[in-house]
């Protein structure tokens, strides 16, 4: 009977322990379970030493009944505390009416609870619209960002000029596009991280220095600069920077140094070779110039030489005339001296002039007559010379000269045996834009043969003043009314 109330007291307690799983320390019950259950086991053994003398089987269940009464004790007497703090039932009925109104509490804070809920989450809504509007907008900022990003990298890259950014404090650069390394013989990646300043030609560095210090001081906003630069081959290449510094929008400080390099080197070699060609013309020009001189002096020295040799011609001539009693001869060697005058005219006319090749005709004209009308006239002949401003050279003004000296020397000869008259000498441009000179006089007049040189007795001065007019290209009329008047015109001069 004692054995199995044993085995039925810790039956009904693991019952208990597994309908009451909420119980705090049921494990402990487990222990008792075994403990009584070892118990019991030492009775019913009791009753089998009766028959069988099994007390070695005996004495093991007595010492595992010994080990768990002895755990049983130890871990039961530390947790009599612990379970003693357990609520009664009277506290759980206390707490659960605190419960009950904690959930009245809690049910009336959840419905607070979830009007704040539903107004945080209108608001969140709103929140969230406006995060789904700025997170849009955005996307479409960094998309724009992204396109601006890749055409600024598409012409930065494929630029025909150098683009360059560099750190403005260490002067090294950050990037590089392609053709500003091939102006250096290089590749882009080889200048990544280098000082730039290494690649300025070494005479060009102070000034470029002090020019990009200026900028990074803010002093300029830009910097331009023709400088040299150093290629890989050790040669200089001319480049034309223009750079700049962005700084940071709130404390100004230098982000990042850009430069645009445009190669310069042909043309700085073209201005090189131009300078040097302008120094060798205008050396040339010097030397062209000194020889102008010397031509200059030597024509008027010539000229000159020329005017005294004629002077002494016409000295001789005088000589010789007053040496002669026959009066045509005598006549004809004062002829000769005039048209020696005329030459004589020329050269002193070419001797004073700019140019030492041409001069303008009018007051030539106007002395050459004078001094024919007062070297042969000895009566009171008036004289009249009207010509037009006309440069002529030497080529033209000799046979002029000599066709107004035959002509005058004509009239004087001609035109008044007895008493005075007027001589008219004039030089006009013609519609047609040839050159017409005129002698014309108020005496009576002479044969047109004669003065043509076509008459029977055509003398020297005919024959001259025809072959003149042959030699100039021109066309000679004459008339004879109340005196006479030859015209000839002439092609117009061209000044060499």
């Amino acid at each position: 009977m004692i054995g199995l109330s044993y085995f039925s007291i810790p039956l009904a307690i693991a019952a208990l322990v597994r309908r009451r799983p909420d119980l705090q320390y049921g494990w402990v019950a487990y222990l008792f379970v075994a403990f009584i259950l070892a118990c019991g086991t030492t009775h019913l053994l009791a009753i089998l030493t009766l028959w069988v003398p099994a007390y070695g089987v005996e004495g093991l269940i007595k010492l595992v009944t010994a080990v768990l009464s002895v755990a049983t004790a130890a871990i039961l007497w530390p947790l009599l505390p612990r379970v003693a703090a357990l609520p009664s039932a009277a506290q759980l009925e206390h707490l659960n009416l605190r419960l009950r109104d904690s959930e009245a509490e809690a049910r009336l804070s959840n419905l607070e609870l979830e009007r704040r809920v539903a107004e945080r989450t209108e608001q969140l809504e709103r929140a969230n619209a406006q995060l789904t509007k700025a997170l849009a907008e955005r996307s479409q900022a960094q998309q724009a960002l992204a396109r601006n990003e890749a055409e600024y990298r598409a012409s930065f890259e494929a630029a025909a000029v150098g683009k360059i950014q560099t750190d403005p404090l260490t002067g090294r650069y950050i990037r590089v596009n392609r053709a500003f390394a091939q102006m250096l013989g290089y590749e882009p990646e080889e200048l990544i991280g280098k000082d730039g300043w290494s690649f300025t030609w070494p005479d060009d560095r102070d000034d470029g220095r002090e020019g990009f210090a200026r900028l990074l001081s803010g002093e300029v906003s830009t910097y331009h600069r023709e400088k040299r630069y150093l290629r890989r081959d050790g040669q200089p290449v001319w480049g034309r920077l223009s750079g700049s510094i962005v700084r940071d929008p709130d404390t100004n400080e230098p982000l990042l140094s850009v430069g645009v390099v445009e190669d310069i080197d042909e043309r700085r070699k073209a201005q090189a070779a131009l300078e040097e060609t302008r120094r060798d013309l205008e050396a040339m020009v010097e030397a062209r110039t000194t020889a102008l001189a010397q031509r200059d002096l030597l024509l008027r020295e010539v000229y000159h030489r020329v005017k005294n040799n004629l002077q002494v011609v016409d000295s001789l001539l005088v000589m010789q005339a007053r040496q002669l009693a026959d009066a045509t001869a005598k006549a004809a060697l004062l002829g000769l001296r005039s048209r020696v005058y005329a030459l004589g005219l020329v050269h002193h006319q070419l001797m004073g002039s700019a140019n030492l090749s041409t001069f303008d005709v009018a007051p030539f004209l106007q002395e050459l007559s004078t001094n024919v009308v007062e070297g042969g006239a000895d009566q009171d002949i008036a004289l009249n010379v009207e010509a037009i401003p006309l440069e002529v050279g030497l080529d033209f003004a000799i046979p002029l000269g000599l066709l107004v000296t035959e002509l005058v020397t004509n009239a004087l000869k001609h035109a008044f045996p007895a008493g005075p008259g007027t001589i008219d000498v004039l030089l006009e441009r013609g519609a047609d834009g040839r050159i017409a000179l005129i002698v014309a006089d108020n005496g009576v007049g002479y044969a047109a043969d004669d003065a043509l040189g076509d008459g029977v007795a055509a003398g020297l001065g005919a024959s001259i003043i025809k072959g003149l007019v042959s030699q100039m290209g021109g066309v000679m009329s004459v008339t004879a009314n109340n005196g006479t008047r030859c015209e000839i015109r002439l092609a117009s001069p061209v000044a060499s």
